[in-house]
């Protein structure tokens, strides 16, 4: 026989033996490939907003506590293995909150803010759309503020979302390499 013809069906064989192809996904499971891609591009969205948005012309302070993901919440690699609903029930609260203030009657409709609110208007989408990859419902009602706070609250949202969108991303490319299928392969 051809050496040749013996190479090409060991690696068609190899390929049919070894492929498993992606795991099936149960009607509730998330989709976290599907979540990655979206948290990379609300990151790059989060990014072009960081380098665009002024800071305010007078500095304040916001106390309000920031919905963020903290050592406690178990977003590391190695406690996401043994339980991410921690992790993730905390991504969904930031996503929920990042929603409502980024949402098209949000804090960007007003005068200070005004001339970002386009893009606040598709970054409210992209965590709409995560939120629904999560199964969860998409808050409609938006975060308001008084006119005065709102200069320095846009700014703080952006800087607060960027470092938001930054973990979430690190958290949805590992749960996503978690599922994707391994390819393991065979010598003849």
């Amino acid at each position: 026989m051809n050496s040749s013809l013996i190479l090409a069906l060991c690696v068609a064989f190899s390929a049919l033996w070894s492929a498993s192809g992606a795991p099936v996904r149960a009607a509730g499971e998330v989709n976290f490939m599907e979540c990655k891609a979206l948290s990379i591009k609300l990151n790059e969205m989060a990014r072009h907003l960081y380098n665009t948005v002024e800071f305010p012309k007078m500095s304040s302070i916001i106390d309000d506590p920031p919905v963020s993901i903290r050592p406690v919440d178990t977003c590391n690699p190695r406690s996401l293995l043994d339980n991410r609903e921690t992790c993730q029930s905390r991504i969904i609260l930031a996503l929920k909150n990042y929603t409502r203030i980024f949402h098209k009657n949000g804090v960007f409709k007003n005068s200070a803010c005004s001339k970002w609110r386009a893009r606040a208007n598709e970054i409210a989408n992209v965590t709409g759309d995560l939120l629904h990859m999560l199964k969860e419902p998409v808050v409609d009602a938006p975060l308001t503020a008084v006119d005065w706070y709102d200069n320095a609250l846009c700014r703080d949202s952006v800087e607060r979302l960027y470092s938001f969108s930054i973990i979430s991303a690190r958290v949805f490319s590992f749960l996503a390499s978690q599922e994707a299928p391994q390819v393991e392969m065979k010598q003849c």
